[in-house]
């Protein structure tokens, strides 16, 4: 059953929607108002599934409305009335399931409804799964278990992550049109960014993701419920080693770490955070293989610094503990196949020469 409100200053409309939806026995009219601010308050006590919602009212416009209900009842689904196909981008702006003309017609409503039962027909209670979120490595979201979710373009993917980064603050149109659409003409950049939302919330409601795991505001602000996160949890691991320097916060965050932020990508406005992700991992890299030299567990020292090298190769501080390792092993040979390595890598890319401290070390191995 599908609890729902009705929400339109013309009584007379009001009735007519209330007569079209009472031939559905999945349907559960839950009250009607004429006055959108009585309605809103109803709505936060009882927390409907949807509301048909009419656009046009003189106590408070729908747009506005719906901004409201979503704040007190975020998985309510909105339904626009609309006598002006111009506002459908608007209602889909503010995360609308579907928008209908007036004169509403018993054709298009059950359109609506249909839509309505298929979304609570993914959403209804299973298997405990969790939506999980990949950054780290190549961009992927999928359901534990399931195939990673396929955008509809390359842009829409881009929007999905750029709202993600920035996660929990709201972004302006013209911040988001920067980043995304910097050289094209503003009009075409709205109208796909206007696209790129719509884009993305049918794509969520098409894989049961709904608003409480995934919110998209009319502000352009996401909020994240109930969801596995890899940099979430790779930023936590370095909080705490930052304050305890824990093993085990160690060994976790190093196998967080599949790849660079967003790897693979382009993205201008992601750069400077993957870089600083980036030096973090080469952080756990040297204290993590630190602490396997003073456990004199030497063998796995040696490929996390061989891993941490074959991703960086310019961190001077990862060359240096590999050459103290092969130092403390006695593998000379190994340790002057590194710095051959090493020298020829730092020659040829920046055009200097190992330091002095890294050539100490190799002269001290017997």
């Amino acid at each position: 059953m599908i609890e729902v409100v009705l929400v339109d200053d013309e009584r007379p409309a009001l009735r007519g929607l209330e007569h079209l939806l009472k031939k559905y026995s999945e349907i559960s009219i839950l009250g009607m108002y004429t006055n959108p601010l009585k309605a809103i308050d109803e709505i936060g006590k009882r927390k409907p599934q949807a509301v048909f919602l009419d656009i046009n009212m003189p106590q408070l416009q729908g747009v506005d409305a719906a901004s409201r209900i979503l704040d007190i009842s975020p998985d309510t689904d909105i339904v626009f009335i609309t006598a002006f196909d111009q506002y459908a981008i608007e209602a889909f702006e503010l995360h609308a399931i579907d928008y209908i003309l007036k004169p509403v017609t018993p054709d298009r409503l059950r359109k609506t409804v249909n839509r309505l039962l298929e979304k609570k027909s993914l959403t209804m209670p299973g298997s405990v799964q969790k939506l999980q979120i990949n950054c780290l490595g190549k961009f992927q979201i999928c359901w534990e278990g399931q195939e990673s979710i396929k955008w509809r373009t390359e842009k829409t993917r881009q929007l999905f992550a750029f709202l993600l980064h920035h996660q929990g603050r709201e972004v302006s149109k013209d911040e988001i049109i920067d980043a995304l659409w910097p050289e094209g003409k503003i009009e075409k950049a709205v109208h796909q960014l206007h696209n790129g939302i719509y884009y993305i919330r049918k794509t969520l409601e098409r894989h049961g993701i709904d608003r409480s795991i995934v919110n998209i505001s009319g502000s352009y602000c996401m909020k994240l419920g109930n969801v596995d996160m890899d940099i979430s949890k790779f930023n936590e691991c370095c909080a705490r080693i930052k304050k305890y320097n824990d093993i085990h916060d160690l060994k976790e965050a190093e196998s967080l770490y599949k790849g660079d932020y967003f790897e693979g990508t382009d993205w201008v406005w992601s750069e400077i955070y993957r870089q600083t992700i980036s030096r973090k991992y080469d952080e756990i890299i040297i204290k993590l293989a630190d602490s396997c030299m003073d456990a004199k567990e030497y063998d796995q020292s040696e490929e996390l610094l061989l891993k941490g090298f074959n991703k960086n190769p310019y961190e001077e501080r990862i060359t240096e503990l590999l050459l103290m390792l092969y130092k403390i092993t006695n593998n000379k040979a190994k340790g002057i196949k590194h710095f051959s390595k090493y020298k020829k890598i730092l020659q040829k890319d920046i055009g200097i020469k190992p330091g002095k401290k890294i050539q100490k070390i190799l002269d001290s191995m017997k």
